[in-house]
């Protein structure tokens, strides 16, 4: 019989796109049917299985995928908000009380309260100032300090005037500085000078074109950069920049201000005088027709190693400004040939005097004496002196190993009071308190010491560390 010519279709689904497994043996390419050809009479016998794969991301299947993976995705972000609610702990701002007494707000700003967002993220305390004073009898600790916060990977900073009760250690005022900014691109603090002018006047200049007014005793900062030359409006144009020096001719400390016109200025805040920077100034001394400091003020010095011998010299002197200027050189017994004025010596000692304000008639050298002669020092420095009070520091021996002590002398003697060792406390800064004394180690780190040297509570300011 002869053979006829026909177009070969899946019996299942009509397509003819297949793939031959053997002869006369096909796979349908679109629904995977295999069928085999009579050769009689082109019959087709089905093998039939249906394998076709389910297509999963049908609309249906989309949606419902979409909203397990929505559904996981908030559950996700509702624990992590109930964890961050229980493990939160409040920060020291919380523990800002009343001061206990009546004090000034800060024209600055007033008092605020950081939020919850910077409470929870503050990473860093940083002090740029800080002073100790006594307020009524209680000692109080004043700083500006620079706290770093962090969110998201990315750190701010700013800068607040804080004060502290040192003996109830808690903070009891506090004040955002907005005027200080943190250069975003500097880890370094901000630059700062500042000076004593009077016990109730400091100032403080930051970054050299704002100054500020302290008042330690009222726990108040002010802004006085554009009210600092009222008086002056010929001079009073901006200030391009500033800082506290002694100008030629004259010993107080004064500020030397750069105007945004140009012009450079020498301005007195005590007596509120300001002067041209020019020929003229230098050739005059300044006499602002006020009293100066006519009374007699002791203290106490080493004189300078020059024959390996430090002497301990107590004198007393005048002093317009009431601050000693006077340095003073170690010399050999017998030696004839001194250079400059204030030779002193005796069997035991021989010193000179210098005075670095010597242009002023004010100045003078009341009495002097080596308060120690018969003793031995190793590297001293004198950590704090009055009229009435002296407490050194010295290496224990000559060996670059040996460590120091420190030790309260009696001012009339040189006798020993009492001792501690550096290996107990580290002193930077002394101050009179009761019988005793309240010591520095650093801004955040205090020691109270009794009459007798006895270590009587250390102090780390509270959320400051």
């Amino acid at each position: 019989m002869a053979k006829q010519i026909k177009v070969i279709k899946c019996p299942n689904c009509g397509s003819v796109q297949k793939t031959e497994i053997k002869p006369e043996h096909y796979l349908c390419d679109n629904c995977n049917t295999e069928y085999i050809l009579d050769n009689d009479d082109i019959n087709v016998n089905i093998k039939y299985q249906n394998k076709t794969v389910k297509n999963y991301f049908d609309e249906s299947n989309k949606k419902i995928l979409i909203i397990i993976i929505c559904t996981i995705i908030f559950i996700v972000i509702l624990i992590s908000i109930i964890s961050v609610s229980f493990n939160s702990k409040p920060s020291y701002h919380q523990e800002i009380n009343t001061p206990p007494r009546q004090t000034k707000t800060s024209s600055i700003n007033t008092p605020i309260s950081p939020s919850v967002e910077q409470q929870n993220s503050l990473q860093s305390v940083n002090y740029n100032y800080c002073s100790l004073e006594i307020v009524d009898n209680k000692p109080y600790v004043i700083s500006i300090v620079k706290r770093e916060y962090s969110k998201s990977f990315q750190t701010k900073s700013k800068y607040y005037f804080v004060v502290h009760d040192l003996l109830a250690n808690k903070i009891i005022q506090e004040q955002e500085l907005d005027k200080l900014k943190q250069d975003s691109l500097s880890f370094n603090n901000i630059e700062l000078d500042y000076y004593d002018f009077s016990k109730d006047k400091t100032y403080l200049i930051v970054k050299k074109s704002i100054v500020f007014l302290l008042d330690k005793k009222n726990f108040t900062l002010t802004d006085v950069t554009s009210s600092l030359l009222n008086n002056y409006p010929q001079y009073n144009t901006g200030i391009a920049s500033a800082n506290i020096t002694i100008a030629q001719g004259s010993p107080e400390r004064a500020f030397h201000i750069l105007t945004d016109d140009g012009k450079k200025i020498y301005y007195y805040p005590l007596h509120d005088k300001a002067y041209i920077d020019d020929n003229d100034f230098y050739m005059q001394k300044k006499d602002f027709g006020v009293p100066k400091d006519t009374s007699e003020h002791t203290t106490f010095d080493f004189a300078k190693k020059y024959d390996d011998n430090f002497k301990l010299i107590k004198f007393t002197y005048i002093s317009p400004d009431g601050e000693n200027h006077y340095s003073i050189i170690s010399a050999k017994v017998g030696d004839n040939n001194p250079d400059g004025p204030g030779k002193f010596t005796d069997a035991e000692s021989a010193y000179y005097f210098y005075n670095v304000q010597s242009v002023h008639p004010g100045y003078k050298l009341v009495s002097h004496q080596n308060l120690t002669p018969n003793r031995l020092y190793f590297n001293p420095k004198i950590v704090y002196a009055n009229d009435n009070t002296l407490v050194i520091k010295t290496k224990t021996s000559a060996s670059p190993d040996s460590h120091y002590n420190y030790q309260q002398l009696d001012t009339n003697s040189g006798k020993v009071i009492w001792t501690l060792s550096e290996d107990k406390i580290k002193i930077k800064e002394m101050t009179p308190y009761n019988d005793g004394f309240i010591t520095k180690n650093k801004c955040g780190e205090y020691v109270m010491i009794g009459s007798d040297g006895t270590i009587t509570q250390k102090i780390t300011l509270a959320k400051e560390k």
